[in-house]
């Protein structure tokens, strides 16, 4: 019989250039690019809806919750589209990256634009939607599943997976700082003495970042190569995959400790300006305590993906949540007054999610694996789609975290004097409720997680072993 075409992981990484420094900086600019868009959205785009768009906060709340439950089809529709299609020349997913990348920038810019003020509210209130859903739930959706899905087929070798995700966290906090400096700098001034948005200034940032982020998408373009070929063959119905995929332990374990994680630090987001401004009575240095929070992802950078190929990934993350647990559970018994101490100690304890974060992408890539060798099937845009859709969701769900919160601790709004009891309730939120929950993600990922050290070392022998022969010629 013919031997029939097929692409092997043995024969694509024969024809690629070796993997190198050129993929790592390329994957880091692609996180820039992404985070350029999304961190300028996530920070300032509410402002811009009500403030100069004159909308109401409530529906904007709404757009977005309802946008996170579209993205269910379109984040997992994208990534199916991906796993299934013919790929060309240049890869299954590199090419859309840069093909959607000019039309996600303008629709980014065009959700800024300052003239939408004018308009009636309906008008208004339908521009806004249709940008929105436009730029996260078609145009980001098709260039970030692509880049996500990247990292799995750039390398087989899960150390250099390792370094791939770090890259990606190094591209995070660059931008997370950029985002966090130099758009307050631009968007707010002062009028009479008052505090006030220049509405035109959104729209001339919104088109800086992305003409920025089209630029970074075209580096990570350029620099990165995909060697890990998905082998042609007729793949499952999406329901028998979607069927796989909940009885797959490691993405199931991978959303719950994402989701646990998420609502931890939204948490301590929500409840760092009270914090300050009430415990510690000096609300300007949650900028400080903003800016030190980048600290422990930048300081394991240099040496994250070393230890995660010496220990493991799952071990080294879940061993420095536990850590961070225990320096938020000490500083809860302490009941810290010195607002510097504070801000030492909570650098301390974001070593654990600095961990994560950092690594977190690599795991994503050890789940493609793990499911590769449970089924056959390499659904490396599924998956990265389904756990980035349960990220979104669980963003979504979480963000009244912190109202609920203030609501139990009877916090009084208005700007009156709060009472000691709510002052605590506020600290023990900052402090305690992340311990329990760092610990519990932890544990989550050390028993339910079932990807060790060894276990992803086995799953690369046993996909290398699978590829090759399936590379040996046939008689015919």
């Amino acid at each position: 019989m013919n031997r029939p075409q097929q692409t092997t992981l043995t024969r694509a990484l024969s024809t690629a250039r070796p993997f190198g420094w050129r993929d790592r900086v390329g994957y880091l600019f692609g996180d820039l690019g992404n985070d350029f868009l999304f961190l300028l959205a996530s920070s300032y785009l509410m402002v811009y809806f009500t403030d100069v768009a004159g909308l109401q906060a409530g529906h904007v709340g709404l757009l977005f919750l309802l946008t996170r439950l579209l993205d269910a089809f379109t984040d997992v529709g994208w990534g199916r589209f991906l796993d299934a299609h013919r790929p060309s020349p240049n890869g299954r997913f590199r090419p859309w990256i840069l093909r959607a990348a000019v039309p996600l920038a303008v629709m980014s810019a065009l959700m800024y634009a300052p003239f939408v003020a004018e308009w009636a509210y309906g008008a208004k209130l339908t521009y806004a939607v249709v940008t929105y859903v436009l730029w996260g739930s078609v145009f980001y959706t098709m260039v970030n599943i692509s880049y996500g899905s990247l990292a799995a087929v750039i390398t087989p070798d899960p150390g250099q997976r390792s370094s791939l995700s770090v890259f990606r966290g190094i591209g995070a906090n660059i931008a997370g700082i950029f985002v966090a400096l130099v758009p307050p700098l631009v968007i707010y001034g002062t009028v009479d003495g008052v505090s006030t948005v220049r509405p035109g200034a959104f729209f001339g940032i919104g088109i800086a970042f992305a003409a920025a982020a089209v630029v970074y998408y075209a580096f990570c373009y350029r620099l990165t190569s995909e060697r890990v070929k998905a082998e042609p063959r007729e793949r499952a119905s999406f329901a028998t995959l979607l069927r796989s995929l909940a009885t797959n332990r490691a993405l199931i374990a991978l959303m719950g400790s994402n989701l646990i994680l998420m609502l931890a630090g939204l948490l301590v987001n929500a409840m760092a300006a009270y914090l300050w401004l009430n415990h510690f009575n000096n609300g300007a240095l949650s900028g400080p305590a903003q800016l030190a929070s980048f600290l422990p992802g930048l300081v394991l950078a240099p040496f994250a993906a070393a230890v995660a190929r010496r220990i493991g990934k799952r071990e080294f993350i879940a061993g420095m949540l536990l850590v961070s647990a225990a320096v938020f559970l000490l500083m809860f018994l302490l009941h810290v007054t010195s607002p510097w101490a504070f801000i030492v100690l909570s650098v301390v304890a974001g070593f654990g999610v600095g961990t994560y974060n950092l690594l977190v992408w690599a795991l994503i890539a050890d789940v493609v694996d793990y499911e590769e060798v449970r089924t056959g099937e390499r659904d490396d845009g599924t998956v990265y789609a389904i756990n980035t859709w349960a990220r979104k969701l669980g963003f979504a769900l979480a963000g009244g975290a912190g109202g609920i919160a203030l609501g139990i601790v009877g916090y009084q709004e208005g700007g009156v004097q709060q009472s000691a009891a709510t002052i605590d309730g506020i600290y023990a939120i900052s402090t305690l409720v992340p311990a329990v929950l760092y610990g519990v993600a932890a544990v989550m990922l050390l028993t339910w997680y079932p990807l060790s050290r060894r276990r992803v070392a086995d799953n690369v022998d046993v996909l290398a072993a699978r590829h090759a022969d399936r590379a040996a010629p046939t008689e015919g």
